[in-house]
């Protein structure tokens, strides 16, 4: 009877000490839109030498055997999370890093340690996790203060940890791979990644799943969408069967002037209801101001097809369009004078070639607001980017409603 009480004793001390035990992604939060994992053992990419300028990460105080996860909070603010390996060696790094005004010197409130990141982020820190958000104004930093500390705070319910969301994420095996909402992405990004999805879904429904590489100044996004909504990932996967392999016909068509590039290979008179009951890409057409019957052209195609658009919403966009059409002449239209300019980068023509569905984006062709809000959160992950890929594989089985 001794022993049989011993050993529930024994239990029951381990069952505590591994609750105690936390988890340090449980500090995201489980409302996030959009989350990102890194693997900083697999790739080349150096978020500690971008963000503050550290090119010796030994001794840190940061455990960079564990994976860094980018969120994007339910509020929508950008935030980081790493493992913490020793909370006095990460404060006595940020001192340094004062010094030489990377950073403020660190103070305490509450268990939770703080410092102001290059003027605009916001890092929280204790034994188990460090949390940077940003870029936040000056009249915010209380606020993300206290978000942070809030955070860090949480149990495994309130933390993303045990949502479908991380599970998804934790997937796939990549050195980056990212799931996001479609929600989460700028507004201007969203239409092409709705395809297939019914009229009465919304954006947070739809989610992309995704790995990531950087070659060649290009980022580098291959994966698909769906849903945990079973009937809509029913739709989205049925529409990808749509999508044929491209023959990279008008690959060399593809220049720097244009801000979205998009590239597939379909029977048009199929493609053309999906086309029409998808509302942004149905308002990027009719921003163009084209003078053509883009039904019918689009009705007539049979092979590959390249859309592209010199800007988002513009009523000076410049549309084009390159299509087959079986044993017809190709097709062309640009209801302006198209340039010629081939995009200098032979890499994208290999990437591209035999893919289903792909969408090339060229930073500097965005906008300056637009080009300067994706350039702020990419730039310090990935260095300096000219194009963002998107290529669309094909999905293996479904999902179902969380």
């Amino acid at each position: 009877m001794k022993k049989t009480l011993f050993l529930l004793g024994a239990a029951f001390v381990m069952l505590l000490s591994s609750c105690s035990k936390e988890q340090y992604t449980d500090v995201i939060p489980r409302g996030s839109t959009a989350l990102m994992g890194i693997d900083m053992q697999q790739t080349n990419t150096d978020v500690l030498q971008s963000l503050f300028g550290l090119t010796d990460t030994h001794d840190c105080g940061i455990d960079l055997s564990a994976k860094f996860y980018l969120f994007e909070s339910p509020d929508g603010n950008m935030g980081m999370v790493a493992k913490v390996d020793d909370a006095d060696k990460l404060e006595k790094t940020l001192n340094d890093l004062s010094e030489k005004n990377v950073c403020q010197k660190v103070t305490e409130r509450k268990d939770i340690r703080f410092t102001l990141v290059k003027e605009s982020w916001m890092m929280g820190f204790d034994n188990h996790a460090v949390m940077m958000m940003g870029p936040i104004a000056p009249a915010q930093q209380t606020q993300i203060q206290q978000q942070i500390a809030r955070y860090l705070k949480q149990d495994e319910k309130q933390g993303i940890t045990e949502s479908k969301m991380f599970q998804k994420l934790d997937s796939i095996h990549s050195a980056m791979a990212l799931v996001a909402q479609v929600a989460a992405l700028p507004e201007q990004l969203t239409a092409p990644f709705m395809l297939g999805a019914p009229k009465t879904a919304d954006a947070s429904q739809v989610l992309l799943e995704a790995e990531l590489q950087v070659q060649d100044q290009m980022l580098v996004i291959q994966g698909q969408t769906f849903s945990f909504n079973q009937q809509i990932d029913k739709d989205l996967q049925e529409t990808t069967t749509l999508f044929r392999p491209m023959t990279g016909a008008f690959l060399n068509r593809l220049n720097t002037h244009s801000a979205l590039s998009f590239l597939t290979n379909v029977e048009g008179e199929h493609f053309l209801p999906v086309l029409q009951q998808n509302k942004g890409l149905q308002s990027l057409l009719t921003g163009a101001k084209y003078t053509i019957d883009i039904n019918e052209v689009i009705n007539s195609v049979d092979g590959d097809m390249l859309l592209s658009f010199s800007s988002f919403g513009d009523s000076n966009t410049r549309m084009t369009m390159h299509a087959q059409r079986g044993e017809k002449a190709d097709y062309y239209y640009s209801n302006g004078t198209e340039e010629t300019t081939e995009l200098p980068l032979p890499s994208l023509t290999e990437l591209l070639s035999g893919q289903r569905l792909a969408m090339v984006l060229h930073l500097n062709a965005l906008g300056d607001e637009l080009s300067t809000t994706i350039n702020g959160f990419l730039k310090p992950l990935f260095g300096d980017l000219s194009t963002i890929v998107y290529v669309m594989c094909v999905p293996e089985k479904g999902n179902q409603e969380e």
